[in-house]
């Protein structure tokens, strides 16, 4: 019995000690900067401000999610989002950063918890509709770039292809030349934009007589460990800023 205790004594003492490597607090100007185990899409840890106001406390992100979103090029995106959230929260959003105000010693802990939330959740819609707004960008620009390279005859924009799982696909660009067609696709650095450049192409790949599969990226460093990934199912994968003969040669090889 003992021993029994000692053990759920050390496991408790080790959980508790995990538990606070997790949050970490620095006074900083007077203020309480709670750093929080959530995290934004850069890594950063997301960190809450606690003020004293009189016998009540003003907790807030001091515009942290806002400074990340400008970061991605997304500010106005970020604003729009955290306006929205706000209202579906019932935490502030002064254009800047969200905000509880008047907030008692026994919620303290809550109000941190929902304005580091919000904060979070505000980044994370932002970073998900800047690679949006990327993708279609770099789709546009990829189809200019085929067209003059093939004439706009032969290239389709947003073509539909249907994979051997029977699964209709959208592909960014379709060139035809002649009997082959070579599908395009403006992938980003976003693990899902990648993996979902990878399902597409695969499905496609197992078709009787498949067509030419090019994953077009910004850098092929960018994407690390998922430039295989991405190779497995490709023809080939090539750089948006490449020379013309690099799209024409990938084209040859792909049909």
């Amino acid at each position: 019995m003992v021993a029994s205790m000692r053990n759920t004594a050390a496991f408790r003492e080790t959980v508790e000690s995990a538990a606070r490597q997790l949050v970490s607090v620095e006074e900083v100007s007077g203020a309480q900067h709670v750093a929080t185990p959530l995290m934004y899409v850069s890594g950063a840890s997301v960190v809450v401000r606690v003020e004293a106001a009189g016998s009540e406390y003003i907790v807030t992100d001091f515009g942290a999610g806002h400074q990340e979103a400008e970061w991605l090029g997304g500010e106005h995106i970020y604003r729009r989002a955290a306006r929205a959230i706000a209202e579906t929260t019932g935490v502030a959003f002064d254009h800047f950063a969200f905000i509880v105000a008047r907030v008692s010693r026994d919620q303290i802990a809550g109000a941190i918890a929902s304005v580091a939330n919000c904060s979070q959740e505000a980044v994370l819609i932002t970073s998900t509709r800047v690679a949006e707004k990327r993708a279609k960008d770099d789709a546009a620009e990829l189809y200019d770039r085929l067209s003059d390279l093939f004439t706009p005859r032969a290239v389709t924009r947003d073509a539909h292809l249907v994979g051997a799982s029977s699964t209709e696909w959208h592909v960014a660009s379709l060139v035809r030349l002649d009997d082959r067609q070579v599908a395009f696709e403006a992938v980003t650095k976003h693990p899902n934009s990648i993996v979902y450049a990878a399902t597409k192409f695969s499905d496609l790949s197992r078709l009787r007589n498949p067509p030419g599969r090019i994953a077009v990226v910004h850098r092929k460093a960018e994407l690390r460990t998922y430039l295989d990934v991405l190779s497995q199912s490709s023809s080939d994968v090539i750089e948006h800023g490449s020379r013309d003969a690099i799209f024409l040669g990938a084209v040859k090889q792909a049909a």
